[in-house]
């Protein structure tokens, strides 16, 4: 018995990669199909009966927050200029909304969180120059003139988490620049922790709603004359 046991065994640990091999021999057209549809990003999805590819979803999908983005900031607007006192933005920003946006300095040490912004900004033709670390931010800061700088608030920087990373820039900035428009974006926590010491330190706003980011950067009137 156990010698039939052994020889089972090793008849299935033979038998395996000539199904493996097998397999891939009958599959091997469709397989490099589809490898070659991921490196074109040719899946396609079914959407009101038609099939879009996943460039064209993301596109329409791109088009649809951002419009909705518009008539959002459009509103308040609207609520604001009639009933300033109860409609006024939280959390409140300071100085002028940003008239001239040709370059963003943005700060994340996850960049990823913010591509949808990102690529909506290059849509807008904004350039946008990303960094990960204080060093890195402050080094681009240093050799370009932005229209304003973004920042997270929290990050891992030299092995360590800088729950007040964010902070921490702003603060370097406005030793040497007083009037560049400084935006902290961050999680709702961190808008209630922080916003206080955020705007005294020298901050235009600080926010988790991509909504207001979008008023203060007057991206609707961007995409009016885009």
């Amino acid at each position: 018995m156990e010698g039939a046991t052994t020889l089972i065994a090793a008849v299935s640990a033979l038998l395996w990669p000539v199904i493996v091999i097998g397999a891939l021999a009958i599959f091997r057209s469709p397989m490099k199909e589809l490898i070659l549809s991921a490196k074109s990003r040719k899946f396609t999805i079914k959407i009101g009966g038609q099939e879009l590819t996943m460039d064209e979803a993301t596109e329409q999908q791109a088009k649809l927050i951002g419009d909705l983005q518009s008539q959002i900031t459009e509103i308040r607007a609207l609520l604001a200029r009639t009933n300033p006192v109860e409609v006024r933005a939280q959390p409140a920003f300071s100085g002028p909304q940003v008239r001239e946006l040709s370059s963003v300095l943005w700060v994340d040490d996850e960049p990823k969180n913010n591509s949808y912004f990102v690529e909506e900004l290059g849509r807008l033709g904004v350039r946008v120059d990303l960094a990960r670390t204080t060093s890195e931010g402050l080094s681009k800061a240093g050799n370009r003139r932005y229209s304003v700088i973004i920042s997270d608030m929290g990050r891992r920087e030299d092995g360590k988490d800088n729950f007040r990373a964010g902070l921490d820039f702003l603060k370097t900035v406005r030793e040497t620049d007083s009037d560049i428009p400084f935006i902290i974006f961050c999680s709702s926590r961190g808008v209630r922790e922080h916003q206080e010491e955020a705007m005294r330190l020298g901050a235009n706003g600080i926010t988790a709603s991509a909504t207001e980011l979008s008023e203060f950067l007057n991206l609707a009137r961007l995409k009016k004359e885009a």
